[in-house]
């Protein structure tokens, strides 16, 4: 159980840090937030681990928050807020792809104890890298897209959930699915394993999703009563 502990603890610790960003400095707080969680969640993904039964890789509930992020911009700020934060987050997991290849190509000293380790996180495997970038801007772009269809629906501030869960729900099918098959179809896995990739990686993404609009909803209630000022910074 240690690990569905720490897992727990985990979820509530990012998506109390997401909220306390909104809080502290406002929007830019999750423009932030959007550009760093895209970083985090992709270095992230390289571990895998046993929970519930089940093996996953780590990232699942950082993407869940960068989600609910761009939710919350959308449902407060409008459409075009969000797209920024989703292009300021493709923009960064791209920056830190580039950076970090240049810096694996200087030669170490002799002393340097870091470059194996620097190695084994950064040096991605170039499929991969696009699998993620692509997954992320598409699936982003369609939950901004959704979020807004339904939004013209369901409109009142209750219905918030309904919005965050089926713009996410839905987007992190395609999110999903496009990351599995760029970055293992035709490759060593089997074609059944590659299946349990995508199903046990959608659930986790799922489970996340349906926990966290109660953050979704703290945020906008600090919002609605004045907590969050632009002259936060």
């Amino acid at each position: 159980m240690y690990n569905e502990i720490i897992g727990i603890v985990a979820f509530v610790v990012t998506f109390s840090l997401m909220v306390l960003m909104f809080r502290i400095f406002g929007k830019q707080g999750l423009y932030a937030w959007v550009a760093m969680g895209t970083i985090i969640a992709n270095i992230q993904v390289l571990k895998t681990i046993d929970i519930f039964t089940i093996s996953a890789t780590l990232g699942n509930v950082m993407f869940a928050s960068i989600y609910l992020a761009t939710d919350i911009l959308n449902d407060i700020y409008g459409r075009k807020v969000a797209k920024k934060a989703v292009w300021l987050g493709f923009t960064s997991t791209l920056v830190m792809i580039i950076v970090m290849q240049v810096s694996l190509a200087f030669v170490p000293s002799e002393a340097d104890i870091a470059q194996d380790a620097l190695k084994t996180i950064f040096d991605v495997i170039p499929r991969i890298a696009i699998a993620s970038i692509v997954a992320y801007i598409i699936g982003q772009h369609i939950d901004v897209f959704i979020f807004n269809a339904i939004k013209k629906v369901f409109t009142s501030d209750r219905t918030f959930f309904i919005r965050a869960y089926g713009s996410t729900t839905l987007s992190s099918i395609v999110d999903t699915a496009l990351f599995v098959l760029i970055a293992f179809y035709g490759g060593p896995l089997p074609n059944d394993v590659i299946l349990e990739i995508f199903i046990t990686t959608y659930l986790l993404k799922l489970v996340s999703t349906i926990f966290n609009v109660p953050f979704g909803y703290w945020a906008k209630s600090m919002y609605r009563r004045g907590k969050i000022t632009e002259d936060n910074i």
